[in-house]
């Protein structure tokens, strides 16, 4: 009895410290794929890659000595699923700001062992995304009756909710399912806020194409890169957070 409430009150911990990541963003993994906009054009995007989780997870040693490498300075390796880039607008007092996202929609961190073989640790929903379009600019209330309303559409905590619920069940190695995931993220959020969305092929061309979206011609849209996408950059304090818990539920649960 006593192990079950502990396992409860951790998975409780763990749920809440998932709410506090998606309610309380402080927008780093919503424009994770961009560096500092003080940087040079060619250092900005040092984070994006073409590499496919395959060429990434068969690279053996090579792999490992990259992983290393990024160890050094605070980085982790991770496969982006489905790479979100586009603008939207968000109320800062009376004002209507032109903001930015650059970030995978579905991600996991790639590690490897000494030997070079490689795995990701699990499938995790960028909140920071969601938290960025729906988080501060909508009306809880709102969201919450609409939660019981049969007519209404999907509210961007329930679309977060389905994905999450999926990927429970998905194993890592199963790059189909969040693929078909990361559509049902582009595809609810672009209803939820009326924002239209093109396909590209490429992470960099899609990001490049958000930036001059905000910049130059100053509209809102979105653009979506499918597949998988290799990328490197800091391990989210959340998700830290957020397995550790899990884990720990786990081992007194079993």
């Amino acid at each position: 009895m006593k192990n079950s409430l502990s396992e409860k009150y951790l998975l409780y911990l763990r749920e809440m410290s998932k709410k506090v990541a998606l309610g309380s963003s402080t927008g780093d993994y919503s424009q994770v794929l961009i560096r500092s906009s003080k940087r040079n054009t060619s250092n900005k995007f040092q984070r994006i890659t073409d590499l496919k989780l395959k060429q990434v997870t068969e690279s053996g040693i090579n792999g490992y000595k990259r992983e290393l490498d990024q160890e050094k300075i605070g980085n982790g390796i991770f496969c982006g699923i489905g790479i979100l880039a586009g603008t939207y607008f968000k109320k800062i007092n009376s004002k209507s700001i032109l903001r930015l996202i650059a970030a995978p929609i579905i991600y996991g961190q790639v590690v490897f062992e000494e030997s070079g073989q490689a795995w990701i640790t699990e499938w995790v929903v960028n909140y920071d995304i969601a938290a960025a379009l729906i988080g501060r600019n909508a009306d809880e209330e709102d969201e919450a009756y609409a939660s019981f309303d049969p007519s209404s559409g999907k509210t961007g905590n329930q679309i977060i909710q389905d994905i999450e619920d999926t990927l429970d069940s998905t194993s890592t190695e199963d790059i189909l399912t969040p693929t078909r995931l990361s559509e049902d993220f582009i595809n609810g959020f672009a209803k939820l806020t009326e924002t239209s969305y093109k396909i590209v092929e490429k992470p960099l061309a899609c990001i490049q194409a958000a930036i001059h979206a905000r910049d130059i011609q100053k509209i809102k849209t979105f653009f979506f890169c499918p597949g998988d996408w290799i990328f490197f950059a800091p391990v989210p304090q959340s998700l830290s957070t957020y397995r550790a818990l899990d884990d720990l539920a786990k081992e007194i649960g079993s």
